[in-house]
């Protein structure tokens, strides 16, 4: 599923990346939008196979960004938590972070899972 946006905010050396996507696996794995049993439509088959592995790579990739770095997640019922993203399991279905905060208070390590991320947010740094 493709994001429905990706919004990347310049500022002075920093650069907020705002990912709003359903992080849910389950609707990644959804079958192909395309038939294969049509031989007329492999050029259309590989070019949705080549869109979903450029947003494969990416997702990762902005996973592995992520480590060590302070991450505002929105959820569901309208939840904003901030925590230090630390990483995810393989299938991602949820996220381990650590200095979760909340409106009840902070836990040093949690779970999140991801069907319940609407999105999240994080700043990168390119002045080193």
């Amino acid at each position: 599923m493709a994001p429905k946006s990706i919004n990347k905010i310049r500022t002075a050396e920093l650069i907020n990346v705002q990912i709003c996507v359903p992080l849910c696996p389950v609707k990644a794995l959804c079958p192909s939008t395309i038939s294969a049993s049509c031989p007329a439509d492999s050029v259309d088959l590989r070019s949705e196979q080549r869109a979903r592995l450029v947003l494969r790579e990416r997702y990762l990739r902005n996973l592995i960004a992520m480590v060590k770095r302070d991450v505002k997640f929105t959820m569901y019922e309208k939840v904003k938590v901030d925590a230090v993203f630390a990483g995810s399991d393989i299938d991602i279905l949820n996220f381990q972070v650590t200095d979760l905060k909340t409106l009840l208070g902070m836990q040093k390590e949690a779970l999140i899972r991801c069907p319940d991320v609407i999105s999240y947010s994080f700043e990168l740094d390119f002045s080193l």
